[in-house]
């Protein structure tokens, strides 16, 4: 039982020595004259006094980091040769074993407290690579964004990043050094800077519509030129300001999707109408006239399948839009567009609002439009039907019935109109004659009857047939 409880306690203690090893060689900080036979190489620290930030030897190392370096040793049952293939492919724990169970000043032991002390190292030492990470993190966002910024070239971009290695000190000066130039650069260039900040600020304002009161809580800083107040707290300023404009249209951005769609669809109607009212693009004759069709069905799909679905799904996110954004005392404030999602000067929702009012006006305009149209053709069918088209002639006209018998025509003895009913009747007579000549003309005799009551000829036999003879046509 005691070999076996001193041969787990033994596997244990490799076990942690091998992983405080690696981290050890993986944060650089392995103690200055440590030769490693079994990698075949001088490992020292050439920055010894120069571990940390002001020279902080003591960063990230321990008393005991030497023990830990010497305290394992490869097995004698391995022979050369399957140690040079082990070597090649990478050593596993089971290779090592404790160079002596007790401690010495060249190896930590197997006892409970060197247990202890190799756990907490093993903690230290992660918790300093965690914290070399974020650091070496956060400077290379900065020096990448400071590149982007003053433009550096991409030939000193790439000699840079090929001398980062590790996480090691000496690469997190490296970045520190980085750091300093940039900002230095950045110091000389502060006013280039900062209009290139407004440029872009200024084309946010267009993407995330901003109101005038919008842009007016900014023209502050916006509108400074002089060069003695271009300083870095002002380019601070337009930096955050444009990251609070890029927060803005990432979050307004799926809306303003929605309105883009709307809008394409809204000039899709009026291009449909327009092409409608064309009779002439069907004088088109195969492809063309199949693909004017097909683009004509394809709007009209859009129009009324597509538009009511993007109208509805917009009036309700944007009234849900108001009812986040409206300020407290909305109804009391000056401005009724307060709280609204604004689209090109305007809420947007009483934009729809608008444009399917005018859309309805218009086709009631059309409509009548039309309804005129199809009277007047009605009417000029009808008049072609009958003959020409009446037009009244200029001048005044003389109703009979309101104004009586004109005075220059003469009365009979009862006062009534002697005008003739025909004028082929008093052909070549003058008017004043034609009643006497009508009352001295004889009317002429009036044809015999004969038996059945039918007008004779004279001079003629009336004729009779048998009621059963046959008419002759």
């Amino acid at each position: 039982e005691m070999e076996e409880s001193v041969a787990s306690r033994t596997q244990a203690v490799v076990s942690l020595i091998r992983d405080c090893q690696s981290l050890i060689y993986e944060l650089k900080i392995v103690p200055s004259g440590y030769i490693d036979a079994d990698e075949h190489d001088m490992v020292s620290c050439c920055d010894s006094g120069n571990y940390g930030p002001g020279g902080d030897e003591e960063v990230g190392r321990s008393e005991d980091d030497l023990k830990i370096m010497k305290s394992l040793k490869v097995r004698d049952s391995i022979s050369q040769e399957e140690g040079q293939n082990r070597r090649s492919r990478g050593r596993s724990i089971s290779d090592y074993t404790i160079v002596s169970l007790f401690e010495s000043s060249s190896c930590t032991g197997i006892s409970n407290e060197a247990l202890e002390r190799l756990t907490n190292r093993l903690a230290e030492l992660n918790g300093e690579k965690r914290r070399r990470r974020a650091r070496l993190g956060e400077m290379g966002t900065a020096i990448a964004a400071l590149w982007t910024m003053l433009r550096v070239p991409p030939e000193e971009q790439r000699a840079f990043t090929e001398n980062v290695r590790g996480l090691g000190m000496d690469t997190i000066r490296l970045g520190e050094r980085e750091l300093i130039r940039l900002h230095e650069l950045k110091s000389e260039m502060i006013g280039k800077l900062i209009r290139e900040q407004r440029e872009q600020i200024a084309v946010l304002w267009e993407k995330t519509n901003a109101t005038e009161s919008e842009k007016a809580s900014f023209r502050t800083y916006y509108e400074v030129n002089a060069d003695e107040e271009l300083t870095d707290d002002l380019l601070k300023k337009h930096e955050d300001y444009v990251e609070a404009l890029n927060a803005k249209l990432e979050k307004i951005q799926p809306i303003l999707d929605l309105i883009a769609k709307r809008e394409a669809i809204i000039a899709d109607r009026f291009e449909l109408e327009n092409l409608q009212k064309d009779p002439d693009r069907l004088k088109q004759r195969g492809a063309s006239l199949t693909k004017q069709l097909m683009k004509e069905e394809k709007m009209s799909r859009r129009v009324k399948k597509e538009l009511p679905k993007i109208t509805h799904v917009l009036e309700r996110t944007l009234t849900e839009w108001y009812e986040d954004n409206r300020p407290p005392d909305a109804e009391e404030s000056d401005d009724p567009d307060s709280g609204h999602f604004m689209y090109q000067n305007a809420p947007y929702l009483h934009t729809m609002q608008m444009q399917e009012e005018d859309w309805r006006k218009r086709k009631e305009r059309g409509e009548q439009e039309r309804q005129r149209k199809r009277q007047e053709e009605r009417a000029a069918s009808s008049n072609a039907a009958f003959g020409s088209t009446y037009s009244k002639l200029p001048g005044k006209k003389w109703h009979p019935s309101a104004a009586g018998p004109p005075k220059s025509m003469p009365l009979g003895p009862s006062g009534g109109d002697l005008r003739p009913r025909s004028a082929s009747n008093v052909r070549g007579r003058p008017l004043a004659d034609v009643s006497s000549s009508r009352q001295n003309v004889p009317r002429p005799a009036s044809r015999p009857r004969n038996e059945q009551g039918k007008k004779t000829v004279a001079g003629t036999i009336p004729s009779y047939r048998a009621v059963s003879a046959p008419r002759m046509r």
